[in-house]
């Protein structure tokens, strides 16, 4: 047993390229656990259970507010760690079992679909700890991703969210439905507890220690990188940031998640009760949408990406979403059919995997090593802080106004401005936006990610 968790030098990141990016998978498909069952199937279980938009976007709200608060995650990693287990891994195993613990709790309490603020307060904890491991997961991709694998990467992450997110989806609204949410919400918890134990197996580089009281050291390579003071994190991540090219890339980065704002808090009532499909059929929807998204991403994403750039492939993408959630906006007879709403939740889905997954390659050309974490964390809490917005505009619109039509119109606007913005801003390759980052900053580009 000992050779197993202990001194085998078997298993570490920084020298297989195939070790990194299956861990990035399995990382990011639990990822997608409670954003399945606390955006997605809870809500429809809530719907059914005659919730009201009003409060079903309050649990919806109070998900994704972890996500955009991640920013404060990213400071306290790049901070504070323990490096003989590597500056990310300790996180990461830890967030994995907060994630598990969380949805046990969730199980052992059984709150009723009327009970908000439970609700509210489990899918708060719940995403809470998502994010810790989605940081600790982004920043540790940063630090050990070869340039020529991002791209590949990117895909890999966003395909693999959305597969964890179909399979959580389905699987809580089956379970939901048919036993009820004790039972659902215990077998969920068991995957993400499943792949904590790869992230006990794992290193990230040689001689380090798997567990706390295993044998290994720090890596010297970490050492050089690791930020030991408040203020010279603070100022080296604020320098990183305000370059121009990062400023810009902040909204263009929001207007997504303020469609899925609108989506989560809206579209239970919209299917349940406007279109009267039932939950089943509303989270087998969701599923099987984000499992195409997914694949169709994890298959061609990468390739397409890296085929006609990330800044092309992000500005289409923007241009497609806006344009469909014109429609929707304008097209309200369609409310009521199936083939349309079918139809409109997988070109989004697909269109939106695809504005997400050419983002976050351009997002890590421009982070530095020594502030990796609070840097990348910072553009995607950015990002997320679409999703509270998207679901205090469905409540405004739907409950106060009366015009639940505005708010596609709003979301599509939002996109449209980002694929507007693309047109007169260039991201250029690779190591080009990194120099260009690094003329800012002290510590210039850092370490770059080799083979040990």
């Amino acid at each position: 047993m000992a050779s197993i968790v202990g001194g085998s030098q078997k298993l570490i990141l920084s020298r297989s390229k195939s070790l990194r990016l299956i861990t990035l998978f399995l990382f990011y498909f639990t990822q997608g656990f409670p954003v399945g069952v606390f955006f997605y199937a809870i809500p429809a279980w809530m719907s059914v259970g005659g919730a009201s938009t009003a409060e079903v976007a309050s649990v919806v709200a109070a998900a994704g507010l972890p996500w955009s608060l991640k920013l404060v995650n990213g400071f306290i990693i790049d901070r504070y760690t323990f490096l003989p287990m590597g500056r990310r891994r300790v996180w990461i195993i830890g967030a994995q079992a907060l994630i598990s613990l969380s949805l046990l709790a969730g199980a052992a309490i059984s709150p009723l679909p009327g009970d908000i603020v439970m609700l509210a307060a489990l899918a708060f904890l719940s995403n809470a700890a998502v994010t810790f491991q989605d940081v600790g997961i982004d920043s540790l991709a940063v630090d050990i991703m070869e340039e020529d694998e991002r791209a590949k990467a990117a895909g890999i992450m966003m395909a693999a969210q959305l597969l964890g997110i179909a399979a959580a989806t389905s699987l809580g609204g089956l379970l939901f439905n048919g036993y009820g949410i004790t039972v659902g919400l215990i077998g969920l918890a068991l995957v993400p507890a499943g792949v904590m134990l790869h992230g006990i197996i794992i290193r990230e580089r040689g001689n380090e220690r798997r567990l706390p009281w295993t044998q290994g050291e720090s890596h010297p390579k970490n050492r050089a990188v690791q930020v030991t003071a408040w203020m010279p994190l603070v100022r080296g991540a604020a320098k990183a940031i305000v370059v121009p090219l990062s400023i810009l890339m902040l909204p263009i980065m929001m207007a997504r998640s303020v469609a899925y704002g609108v989506f989560e808090a809206y579209h239970p009532e919209l299917f349940t009760q406007g279109a009267g499909w039932g939950i089943n059929d509303y989270t087998s929807l969701i599923s099987t949408s984000t499992m195409v998204s997914g694949l169709v991403g994890l298959i061609i994403g990468g390739l397409v990406i890296d085929r006609i750039g990330a800044q092309r492939a992000l500005t289409l993408a923007a241009a497609a979403c806006a344009v469909l959630l014109f429609v929707m906006g304008f097209a309200t007879s369609l409310w009521t059919v199936d083939w349309w709403l079918t139809a409109f939740i997988l070109m989004f889905d697909i269109f939106a995997f695809f504005y997400v997954a050419s983002f976050i390659p351009i997002c890590m050309q421009l982070c530095v090593p020594a502030v990796a974490a609070t840097q990348f964390t910072v553009y995607m809490a950015i990002g997320n802080f679409g999703r509270p917005i998207g679901a205090m505009i469905a409540a405004w619109t739907e409950g106060d106004l009366g015009m639940p039509a505005m708010m596609y119109l709003i979301a599509g606007a939002a996109c449209a401005a980002s694929a507007g913005a693309l047109l007169f801003v260039r991201y250029a390759p690779n190591r080009e936006v990194v120099a260009e980052v690094a003329e800012e900053l002290p510590q210039g580009e850092g370490l770059p990610p080799k083979l040990d």
